[in-house]
């Protein structure tokens, strides 16, 4: 089952791969081949768990798992200065969870808010702070993101949040990176701070106010404790408030609860509180300083009748809102703030009064505001609103009597300075304009702002917020000398930021002033740049091709690309190498930049290595990166890269400024396919078949036929998925007194096609020669083939049996062109026309000789040895052999003295023999035919060359003898006389 289920897998990578195109045909890519699954069938079973084990031990670019424990990754912005009338809690924050910890639809679908603890994060905080720390607080959550599937507008959550006057929080963006999600929070809730203290409050400046805030994800019954141990602060009473809370006996999960104020603490930016009243009279006279209104319920009266001042979700725009305190305020489209949403106003307790009579420092009617933004993680100006801060003079009431900060809301209400044109009976408004006092780009002209075209034009991370600072005199507009970073901070340079400032003066000055009003559009974290894998170490010393892919006999191949190298050296930015697990694929579609990058750590793959992201000038990105995949890192069952697999590879980078690792999204998928040498052919299966002529002259159409038979290491799909590309086999042929080989055929991709039948045949043409090769599936990876080659293409013999000698060699060719050994057949080639031409024909002999054709029409003796077949009248037959210079003859047989004879070469000696000596055929000549001849009677005479040559030496033979016995007698004769 572990097989088929990885095959199934495989079969969806391809049918992947093939919906990209053919890029298979243009640029040949390997894949996953038989061998592979087989493999993987034997081993996959041995342990699946183990492999969860393993990778989970792998997978450790931030931690090898996620801790579950809630982490402040970053305080965005909150009312660090608190007053001890005016005390609410206003906080944006990134808060670090585990990935999917946290799911944003778990809100009541009619009120938007969490009413029953179903959506695993809550915070809890110390309501009175030092007054009373066993007092604490539950915030809820209010959804804030569109759901798609909703049928609310999309508004309607940023609408609600608007009109928000109670405790929650709301969850502006979910980011994933890695292993956890950063969310973008903001918290509105209300304190009740100590309001008397002893004498070291009421210094300039405030005293140092602890307020710990406790974040719990996961489920919320069983989290914590209220009044004693063990007792639960359920949601089901709906009570949020606990009385008697101690953190340290009553945290039940302490492993999903934290602190995150508790970094505050520990940096020296503890809430500050200044005391609502001064103590003592005169030169005596302590008082905290000047007061930013915070703004809580309807004091001052903004759109949306509440606090739409903190945290505004400006991402889906605002219906139009009317009421008598605001009148009627425009709605806007996505990324613009309403009019009236924002506002400013300074309380200063040090009125002109019996407490006060000289007015020294009494008067705060004016101060310094501006909007700023996060650039990449750093504060810049909002270039498009205030690059500069803005004076804002003439507020309201002058001069000033103030000398408590209660029974203030009326007062605040009616002179506060809003986002608005200014008004006849309010001049003091905040609306942005040039030194021309044209409105700036980003203020509407109905004071509403645009922060999606500020967060354009300069390309900001998407969160704004506006700090304002007191400018504060004597009442008789004398300079204020007291404690000028407290109420003149301008004198001492704490005033605004700029560009080109260094970053401890921005943090200094921010922290100067009050934030009082804040606003999200499409705010992100911002993640490093993705990196880019350009090359896999492969054979050719090639970049990865079109379809991201390279072929590599390597089974250790290094992996290389670009970077963005880190803004400090100190701190770089490191780049992390992912192999693919074939059972949990690499998602697709990991570099569209989308915030579901990862579902799941598993579809990571195995982590391979990390490397500092070096400056490289030559790189496009700026940085370069290499890591080598030493194919060790793959833990059982896992086989490690094999020949006749693939590898994917993804990786990311991991940044070190900020310290809690934030990844960017994955790079481009690389993808090795790695291929070894191919098979070498099997000669023992060639063979080679020659036609020869017939009656003198070759049949049309004639060829020599090369068999023989293909067994490819990479074959290829039908449906050309996966991009991946079959071997090649290559078939040519040489003279053998010539040294350069003829290429004959070489099979195109998707010859060699592992899911057709056996017994499947095809063809494929070779474009450059016009040869087809005929193909037969005979086996899972064998086919037969016949190559048919014509006659006319051996046409170079010149009568020298080494010029009929011919190679015939077959190659593979593997994916990434690396060849086979050749194998080769040696056979001789002779198509060579014979003929015959008779010179005597009658009934004493008949004779002749034999010729064969050369360099065309050449005529050259035949090969001695060659027999001339015979055929005398009556159908009888006689074999001669040829002799030198082709001659040959045969004397007609007994009682054959007439009638027609023919002559023949039926097979010479083209094919020579076999390995047990046997003939095997070769060309034939025309027939020759005539009619036997009986010479006239004078050419039967002796001496008249009628004879035969035998007759002659008979009768010669008689003479001598006849001779000798009458020699023989007249001796005898002689003797007896």
């Amino acid at each position: 089952m572990i097989s088929l289920w990885f095959g199934g897998i495989v079969l969806k990578r391809l049918q992947e791969r093939g919906a990209k195109g053919s890029q298979g045909v243009n640029r040949p890519i390997i894949a996953v081949l038989v061998t592979l699954l087989a493999t993987l069938a034997m081993v996959v079973p041995l342990g699946l768990s183990a492999l969860s084990a393993n990778q989970a031990n792998a997978i450790d670019g931030q931690d090898e798992t996620a801790s579950r424990k809630p982490k402040l990754y970053r305080m965005l912005g909150y009312n660090n200065k608190l007053d001890s009338y005016q005390d609410e809690l206003r906080m944006d924050f990134i808060l670090r969870v585990k990935h999917n910890e946290f799911d944003p639809s778990c809100a009541d679908a009619t009120s938007g808010a969490d009413t029953k603890g179903n959506c695993n994060l809550a915070f809890v905080y110390q309501y009175k702070g030092s007054d009373d720390t066993s007092f604490y607080r539950r915030i809820k959550y209010l959804n804030t993101i569109a759901s798609a599937s909703s049928s609310d507008q999309p508004w309607s959550g940023a609408y609600k949040w608007a009109q928000n006057k109670d405790e929650y929080f709301t969850v502006h963006t979910i980011i994933n990176s890695g292993l956890y999600d950063y969310l973008t929070v903001s918290i509105e809730g209300d304190l009740a701070l100590k309001n008397s203290a002893d004498a070291s409050y009421y210094q300039p400046g405030g005293a140092s106010e602890p307020v710990n805030i406790y974040a719990v994800v996961g489920k919320q019954d069983d989290a914590l404790s209220c009044l004693r141990p063990g007792s639960p602060w359920s949601w089901s009473t709906g009570i949020d408030n606990c009385r008697n809370f101690n953190p340290d006996t009553m945290i039940n999960a302490p492993d999903r609860v934290s602190n995150i104020t508790s970094a505050l603490t520990a940096n020296g930016k503890n809430f500050t509180l200044y005391m609502q009243e001064c103590l003592g009279t005169g030169a005596d006279l302590q008082c905290s300083g000047p007061y930013s209104w915070v703004g809580w319920n309807s004091n001052p009266n903004l759109y949306g009748g509440n606090q739409a001042n903190w945290g505004m979700v400006t991402d889906y725009g605002f219906p139009d809102y009317k009421s008598t305190a605001t009148g009627a305020i425009a709605g806007t489209a996505p990324g613009t703030a309403p009019a009236r949403s924002f506002f400013v106003y300074w309380l200063n307790v040090r009125g002109s009064t019996r407490a006060n009579p000289d007015g020294i420092c009494s008067e705060t009617n004016s101060y310094y505001y501006q909007w700023v933004a996060l650039k990449d993680s750093e504060w810049v100006p909002v270039d498009e609103l205030t690059p500069e801060p803005v004076l804002v003079t003439g507020q309201q009431p002058s001069p000033n009597t103030a000398t408590t900060t209660t029974s203030k809301a009326a007062q605040v209400s009616k002179y506060s300075a809003f986002n608005l044109p200014k008004q006849p009976d309010n001049p003091n408004e905040m609306f942005a304009t040039d030194k021309d006092g044209n409105p700036m780009p980003a203020q509407k002209a109905d004071g509403g702002i645009d922060f999606k075209e500020a967060k354009a034009k300069q390309d900001l991370d998407g969160y704004f917020k506006m700090v304002t600072w007191p400018v504060t005199t004597n009442r008789d507009g004398s300079a204020c000398t007291v404690s000028p970073e407290v109420y003149n901070p301008d004198q001492k340079g704490l005033v605004g930021i700029r560009d080109g400032m260094n970053s401890s003066d921005i943090e200094r000055n921010i922290s100067a002033g009050w934030t009082i009003n804040s606003a999200f559009y499409k705010y992100d974290v911002p993640r490093p740049d993705d990196p880019t894998i350009t090359k896999i170490e492969n054979d050719a010393d090639s970049a990865l091709d079109a379809s991201g892919s390279v072929y590599t006999s390597k089974l250790d191949p290094v992996v290389s690309g670009e970077c963005t190298p880190s803004k400090d050296p100190a701190r770089p930015n490191k780049v992390v190498l992912y192999g693919e697990d074939p059972a949990n694929p690499i998602a697709e579609g990991q570099g569209a930049n989308g915030d579901d990058l990862v579902k799941a750590a598993d579809t990571w793959g195995f982590w391979l290595g990390e490397v500092e992201c070096k400056v490289d000038p030559k790189s496009k990105q700026g940085g370069s990166w290499q890591i080598q995949d030493t194919n060790k890192q793959y833990p059982s069952p896992d086989p490690g890269n094999k020949y006749s697999g693939y590898r994917r590879y993804h990786a990311w980078v991991i940044e070190s400024i900020s310290g809690f690792g934030l990844t960017s999204y994955f790079s481009n998928i690389g993808t090795a396919y790695f291929v070894s040498g191919e098979n070498v052919p099997d000669a023992s299966k060639f063979s080679v078949t020659v036609p020869h002529t017939v009656n003198g002259s070759l049949p049309a159409d004639s060829v020599v036929v090369f068999k023989g038979e293909a067994s490819p290491v990479y074959t290829a799909w039908s449906s050309g998925a996966l991009g991946m590309t079959d071997s090649r086999m290559t078939v040519s042929m040489k003279q053998k007194t010539v040294s350069d080989w003829t290429p004959l055929a070489t099979t195109p991709a998707n010859t060699f096609l592992r899911d057709v039948a056996a017994g499947t045949a095809s063809s494929v043409k070779d474009s450059a020669t016009g040869l087809t090769l005929g193909l037969t599936k005979i086996a899972a990876s064998t086919w037969s083939w016949t190559l048919n080659i014509p006659a006319d293409k051996f046409s170079s013999y010149n009568g020298s049996d080494e010029t009929q000698m011919y190679d015939f060699r077959v190659e593979m060719v593997n994916p990434v062109n690396i060849r086979s050994a050749p194998a080769s057949i040696e056979r001789k080639v002779d198509m060579t026309p014979t003929t015959l031409v008779l010179e005597r024909y009658d009934v004493f002999q008949v004779a002749g000789k034999a010729y064969k054709y050369v360099d065309g029409d050449r005529k050259v003796p035949e090969t001695k040895g060659t027999l001339v077949h015979i055929t005398w009248p009556g159908g009888s037959g006689t074999d001669v052999v040829v002799g030198d210079e082709g001659s040959w003859q045969a004397t007609p047989p007994e009682g054959i003295n007439q009638g027609e004879f023919s002559a023949q070469v039926l097979s010479d000696d083209a094919e020579g023999p076999d390995a047990q000596g046997r003939f095997q055929g070769g060309n034939q000549s025309a027939s020759v035919s005539h009619e036997l001849e009986f010479r006239p009677s004078n050419s039967a005479l002796p001496l008249t060359g009628g004879w035969p040559l035998s007759v002659l030496k008979m009768m010669l033979l008689m003479a001598l003898g006849l001779v000798g016995f009458v020699a023989c007698l007249r001796n005898r004769q002689e003797s007896r006389h």
